[in-house]
């Protein structure tokens, strides 16, 4: 049966069903243990690490929204949404996407342990990663690194230079519930009659996750589908194609295609 997707009861509850299962062919694949052909190593590596990250997340979604929190997830659902998107363009972009992923986590590494040093005292200091310079074979390999390595660095250059400029706001909105800002008080706080008062639970309840409730299947199928044609065998097509056609989604959805060239 197909369901038109969107934010009604049939479609929320075929979702809930389906994330388990997803996440439970996931779980298969991984404990059987996977082959990968020798050229598509390097980028399975960290690939597989962001599979079990996503798949995870969204298992620490589901229980949180089970209990009846909602804005207290908004961080775990912008990790989701991210990192989903993220092993598109790693998958999309291969090795030259891995250097610039490499070069992206040493420098965060660097400027870690220079805080350290330049805030604690420790009695010996932390060591600080090399910084070596990288070598490119020539000038075009190099234009292209500094332009995967900004779109890594900055969701939003990433999801514009794939066309989808429109997952961003989703992104910020998120960003709003993941860091200091007012969103997080205000979800607290009612004006009742020109009274300032305040409620232990945030406003809005389910009516406000009803979006993430939906898209969790969808980034789990983003993820799956970035990582599984890498594996041999493709051992979650089955999965995707039968999630996909229950859901009454978009191909599109798993078919991220760069408009703008590196």
């Amino acid at each position: 049966m197909v369901y038109k997707f969107g934010p009604n009861e049939p479609c929320l509850r075929r979702c809930g069903a389906i994330v388990p299962v997803i996440l439970r062919t996931a779980e298969e694949v991984t404990l059987q243990g996977v082959r990968v052909l020798a050229e598509d190593q390097g980028v399975v590596r960290p690939l597989m690490g962001w599979w079990q990250f996503t798949n995870r997340t969204a298992k620490a979604l589901v229980s949180l929204y089970s209990q009846g929190y909602t804005v207290e997830a908004a961080p775990l659902m912008r990790n989701l949404i991210g990192h989903a998107y993220a092993m598109n363009w790693l998958a999309d972009n291969g090795e030259p996407a891995v250097v610039a992923l490499t070069e992206y986590w040493h420098d965060h590494r660097r400027k870690l342990a220079k805080n350290v040093n330049a805030t604690w005292n420790l009695p010996e200091p932390t060591p600080v990663p090399s910084a070596e310079p990288l070598v490119f074979a020539n000038d075009e390999s190099e234009r292209i690194h500094k332009k995967l390595f900004g779109e890594l660095k900055n969701f939003d250059t990433m999801v514009t230079a794939y066309g989808t400029a429109d997952v961003y706001p989703v992104y910020r909105h998120q960003s709003a519930y993941s860091h200091t800002t007012g969103a997080t008080a205000d979800a607290f706080l009612i004006v009742d009659d020109g009274k300032l008062k305040f409620t232990t639970e945030p406003k809005g309840g389910e009516a406000d996750i009803t979006a993430e409730r939906l898209w969790i299947p969808v980034a789990l199928l983003q993820a799956a589908a970035a990582i599984s044609p890498l594996l041999l065998g493709n051992p979650m097509k089955s999965t995707i194609d039968k999630a996909m056609s229950d859901l009454g989604l978009p191909s599109t959805l798993l078919n991220l295609r760069r408009v703008r060239a590196l």
